[in-house]
């Protein structure tokens, strides 16, 4: 049996998903918890844990007797729902365009092989991108893939979305582990993102795995801090003994 956090973290990146790809546009009613218990085949009281988590991340607003409704994506993000960086950068009222600038397949170096637990000589397939905000570069992006789960070497695909890429193969996401690290632009990404070398950024580390467990995708990401805001979520945890 799945633990019950993993559900609640199912159905928020459901909702998420939905909220970005208008299934639930801005200013909708939501159906109630019943409804959704039903829609995801979970328990209303995690659909209640799933809709409180997006209330506190900006996604969603109750209005006590009418119900929760999408609501406008504040500027400010929480860093514990897996994000929608077009659907950031459109709130914060620039118009998102994503750049491919590369993708290429080569052995897989030790930090990938321990991330998705490829073996020695394995390969993955590499995709650069650029996300922007109208033409201003705000993330830089290497996502690897193993390049096993790539049929027949097809090097096709969209790339916009790497989510969508994965779930064309049968794929899905479910969850991340994420490292934040801030660092100083230099080099290769310091001229995509067009800032000055010692430029502050933050640099994402992450794994995605699927529901299952197994990794699916690595990848890192430099972000500019002059668009939108990232924030944390954190939950006090008190001793049981007093």
């Amino acid at each position: 049996m799945r633990r019950r956090v993993n559900l609640v973290e199912e159905v928020r990146q459901q909702i998420v998903a939905f909220i970005a790809d208008g299934t639930f546009p801005v200013g909708e009613l939501l159906p109630n918890e019943q409804e959704m218990s039903e829609r995801f085949e979970v328990s209303r009281a995690t659909v209640r844990e799933a809709y409180r988590g997006l209330i506190d991340a900006g996604y969603l607003t109750r209005k006590i007797g009418t119900g929760t409704f999408v609501s406008m994506v504040p500027r400010q993000h929480a860093l514990d729902v897996n994000l929608s960086y077009t659907g950031m950068i459109r709130d914060a009222g620039f118009t998102p365009n994503t750049k491919v600038l590369s993708i290429s397949v080569r052995e897989s170096d030790e930090h990938e092989r321990n991330a998705l637990r490829l073996g020695k000589g394995e390969e993955v397939l590499v995709i650069e991108r650029v996300r922007q905000a109208d033409d201003k570069p705000v993330v830089y992006s290497r996502d690897r893939i193993p390049y096993r789960v790539v049929p027949d070497g097809n090097l096709t695909g969209d790339y916009q979305s790497l989510y969508r890429f994965l779930g064309s193969l049968g794929i899905y996401p479910r969850n991340a582990r994420t490292k934040l690290l801030p660092v100083l632009a230099e080099g290769e990404v310091a001229k995509h993102l067009r800032v000055g070398p010692g430029t502050p950024l933050l640099q994402f580390d992450e794994t995605d795995y699927d529901e299952n467990g197994t990794p699916v995708m690595t990848s890192l990401e430099w972000h500019t801090s002059d668009v939108f805001e990232l924030w944390i979520n954190r939950k006090a945890r008190f001793p049981e003994n007093g």
